[in-house]
C-alpha cells in the first residue's frame, strides 16, 4: 500500500510540474513553426499565425488567402527536407524583444537535416496576444 502511495505521489508531482512548466516562449512557437513548415503541417502553422480580430468580417478572408499562399511554401519545404533527408532539429536564438511590454519579438532560427545540411532562416516575428506568443506576419 505505501508503494502505491509512493507511486501515486510521484505521479501527481510530476502531473503539477509538467501543467506548470510553460512551453509558450517566443523561441518555443517559432521552432514549431519551423518544424510544421519542414514537416508539411499546414494546420499547425495556421494555428500559429497570428490574425488580427477584424470587425469588418475580413478576417476568414485573409485567413483562406494566407493559407493558399503558405500551402506553397509548406510543400516546398517539405520537399527541402526530403532532399535532405529529414529534419533533424531547429535551434533558435535568444528573443530579441522590440518594446518595452515585451508582447512582440524578433527570433532567429537554424534548421538542420538528417544530412548534415544547416540552413539559417529569416528572422521570425513574433507577437503576444492572449497571453499566447504567436507568428506574426506583419
Amino acid at each position: 500500500m505505501k508503494l502505491l502511495m509512493k507511486f501515486l505521489s510521484v505521479f501527481l508531482l510530476a502531473l503539477i510540474v509538467t501543467a506548470c512548466s510553460t512551453e509558450d516562449t517566443p523561441e518555443k512557437v517559432s521552432e514549431k513553426f519551423i518544424t510544421a513548415i519542414y514537416k508539411g503541417d499546414t494546420d499547425t502553422v495556421m494555428n500559429l499565425i497570428n490574425f488580427p480580430k477584424d470587425d469588418n468580417n475580413k478576417g476568414m478572408d485573409m485567413t483562406m488567402l494566407v493559407k493558399s499562399k503558405m500551402q506553397e511554401a509548406i510543400q516546398q519545404g517539405k520537399k527541402f527536407a526530403d532532399e535532405h533527408g529529414g529534419l533533424d532539429k531547429v535551434e533558435s536564438a535568444p528573443a530579441e524583444y522590440t518594446n518595452d511590454e515585451k508582447t512582440m519579438a524578433k527570433v532567429k532560427t537554424t534548421v538542420f537535416f538528417k544530412d548534415n545540411t544547416k540552413k539559417d532562416e529569416s528572422v521570425l516575428s513574433v507577437i503576444k496576444t492572449d497571453n499566447k506568443w504567436m507568428i506574426n506576419l506583419k
